[in-house]
């Protein structure tokens, strides 16, 4: 085997380790979701509230590698993140309705609605900005081809990309999108929607790691001619 190829498939064991108990957590969500309290699933409950703290720390943890790392296609990188994890932190606060009291009580929990508020039809206007101006920058820094080098090596998180998707089915059987025969087999699907999803950031903020912290080695050639 090539040296260098051996190299590019050492990847961190600790970091495939957690895309392991992601993976995990994601099988657990169902057993897990018919034993908590259901109040968790609530809209503002702990789990969304555990949602909210994953997405900041993501977006922490970009904002820092975009500050304090060299301005490279990495820092090109963990600034066009900033905005995805800032439209999906105001996603989950109904992009602040949460912090008004609530409009009613059902028993699905308390009801808030991102309509009461006066800048709410400007929200996609502002997100749809906010994207596009991270395709823009991403094009312009060449983070398609640092993510296309990755994948070359051997060391793009598609784990975390399969629990990604994994989380996303959940959420859809959590919201009822079942078969009449099978809702039945779904009890507590606020709480299973919630905590899917949950396991969904988590592993989106481990794929940010992955991502923000690989750098290629030198070629041995290159290596050879710098001696």
């Amino acid at each position: 085997m090539n040296p260098l190829s051996a190299q590019f498939d050492r990847i961190d064991p600790r970091r495939i380790y957690l895309q392991r108990f992601l993976l995990l957590c994601l099988f657990l969500c169902y057993p897990l979701s018919r034993m908590v309290p259901v109040a968790w699933g609530w809209e503002n409950g702990v789990v969304e509230n555990t949602q909210v703290v994953v997405l900041l720390a993501g977006l922490f943890f970009a904002a820092r590698a975009w500050l304090r790392g060299p301005n490279d296609v990495r820092s090109a990188l963990a600034l066009c993140a900033i905005p995805i994890w800032m439209i999906l932190a105001g996603r989950e606060l109904s992009w602040g309705a949460v912090f008004l009291p609530p409009l009613g009580f059902t028993p699905d929990g308390p009801v808030y609605s991102s309509s009461i508020l006066s800048y709410r039809p400007a929200v996609p206007f502002v997100a749809g900005l906010l994207v596009l101006a991270s395709l823009v920058i991403g094009w312009r820094r060449g983070v398609h081809r640092h993510l296309k080098n990755i994948v070359a090596h051997r060391a793009f998180p598609w784990l975390c990309v399969l629990i990604v998707l994994g989380a996303a089915l959940g959420s859809t059987i959590g919201e009822g999108h079942l078969p009449s025969f099978a809702r039945d087999l779904v009890k507590r699907s606020e709480v299973l929607e919630e905590m899917a999803e949950c396991v969904g950031y988590l592993a989106m903020v481990t794929a940010q790691s992955v991502l923000l912290r690989f750098k290629a080695p030198a070629l041995a050639g290159a290596r050879t001619v710098e001696a």
